[in-house]
């Protein structure tokens, strides 16, 4: 156990916010790069000094992002003050890119603890990192792109996992880098990992309470960007300036969500021919005649996870029922990781849903494939899950709830997308 008398802590705060205004300002003496979004984050973030983290680390605390410091790590185990700065920017990042609020999201938790490192890493000099930070280079067989979504890196990693530990041949892995640092990585154990243990506190938020994260985080951002000149905006990394501008931007590209949806409803279609005896053919004469019918037939699938609250539900249903007054056949299922309900829908909301675990978008891909053979699939999701092994072969359209992924994160999903707010593109 720490002696936390050894520890000045008013000093360790000035300290703290000495680190600030070098980030703002810059210092050649020390080496240290003028960063000023990194440097007005910072200042606005709320820092405690703590023994329950290894090195510093964030949590969520009374409705609060804190970012903690060990006073050990910080005085001790991290002198050097471009270490200080790249663990800062490390966390900031993380908070920035909002992967603290998406890790309920993913089922492997230390595979996405890697991926969001991989992402976060790439903003910052490998001697800015203490040993064993996780770098692309990390898994140099894997031939990772740089500055992708932690979706994609995800993935890749979860589908190498995969692919090594059921290899009927294990000696073939030998000397295989990348293997051997994730089975590193993935050790609870590791450093790292530790430093994401903190991340539990937002896995129990409610979907109000993560509404509430997520707009304070937003708010920060474009707070802080407000303090940047554009002279220092256009020194930063293109990738980060880049999501940064889109996060501003948002309101000026709009979508209508609603329109989109019902046209792919009315779109998806089929027309047949029907015989009938009420008239004769105009062109022979004879009966019985032909009448054209149009069929709609759509498979609606609901992800009901438990990261899509009850709202967005409400919402997505209360435009399906304006799809369903067309006069087309909508069949639903609820699906997490399983389909484990079914049914026509009438026009009425369900007074609840079953599922509320995890996600796996294959069950009603497949069963429309194989079963349904709907005229369109809709999928409603929140769009945190693997690529589907499935594709289908009929028009398909993911509606992605309000709080849910951007749909830039899901393109090697199959078919259209589209998010449940007025301000997002279409892809």
């Amino acid at each position: 156990m720490e002696n936390k008398e050894t520890y000045n802590y008013t000093q360790i705060y000035e300290e703290v916010a000495k680190i600030s205004t070098k980030l703002m300002n810059g210092d050649r003496e020390k080496m240290v790069e003028a960063e000023p979004f990194f440097g007005h984050f910072f200042t606005g973030m709320v820092k405690k000094i703590s023994f329950e983290v290894d090195t510093l680390a964030v949590s969520y605390q009374d409705g609060l992002i804190v970012l903690y410091i060990n006073p050990k790590f910080w005085t001790v185990d991290l002198a050097p003050i471009l270490f200080r700065i790249g663990v800062i920017k490390h966390e900031i990042l993380h908070i920035v890119y909002q992967h603290i609020l998406a890790i309920h999201k993913y089922r492997k938790k230390l595979i996405f603890n890697l991926a969001a490192d991989i992402v976060v890493n790439q903003y910052i000099k490998l001697e800015h990192l203490p040993e064993g930070a996780i770098f692309l280079s990390s898994f140099p067989e894997l031939n990772l792109l740089p500055h992708e979504s932690v979706l994609y890196y995800y993935n890749k990693l979860n589908e190498f996992q995969s692919k090594c530990e059921n290899s009927k041949n294990p000696s073939e892995l030998e000397g295989n880098k990348a293997w051997e640092n994730l089975k590193n990585f993935i050790d609870q154990e590791n450093q790292w990992q530790k430093k994401h243990k903190t991340w539990e506190a937002f896995e129990k938020l409610s979907n109000a309470e993560k509404e509430i994260a997520n707009s304070a985080i937003e708010k920060q951002i474009r707070d802080t960007a407000k303090k940047i000149t554009s002279k220092d905006r256009g020194k930063m990394p293109a990738e980060l300036k880049t999501y940064l501008d889109a996060l501003e931007n948002n309101a000026k590209s709009i979508v209508n969500w609603r329109r989109v949806l019902r046209l792919f409803a009315n779109n998806s279609s089929k027309t047949s021919l029907k015989n009938t005896i009420r008239r004769a053919s105009k062109r022979y004469g004879t009966t019985p005649g032909i009448k054209i019918q149009r069929k709609q037939k759509i498979l609606v699938a609901l992800d009901t996870s438990g990261s899509v609250s009850d709202d967005d539900l409400k919402e997505f249903f209360a435009e399906l029922y304006h799809i369903w007054k067309q006069k087309v056949e909508i069949f639903v299922v609820e699906c997490d990781t399983k389909i484990a309900n079914s049914y026509h829908y009438k026009g009425n909301t369900p007074n609840f849903v079953s599922g509320r675990g995890g996600t796996i978008f294959d069950g009603p891909i497949k069963y429309a494939n194989e079963v349904y053979r709907p005229d369109a699939l809709i999928y409603f999701t929140d769009g945190y899950a693997d690529v589907p092994k499935y594709t289908p072969i009929c028009p398909m359209l993911w509606l992605v709830c309000t709080n849910g992924i951007e749909v830039e994160n899901i393109d090697a999903f199959p078919g259209r997308k589209v998010k449940m707010k007025n301000n997002i593109n279409l892809v």
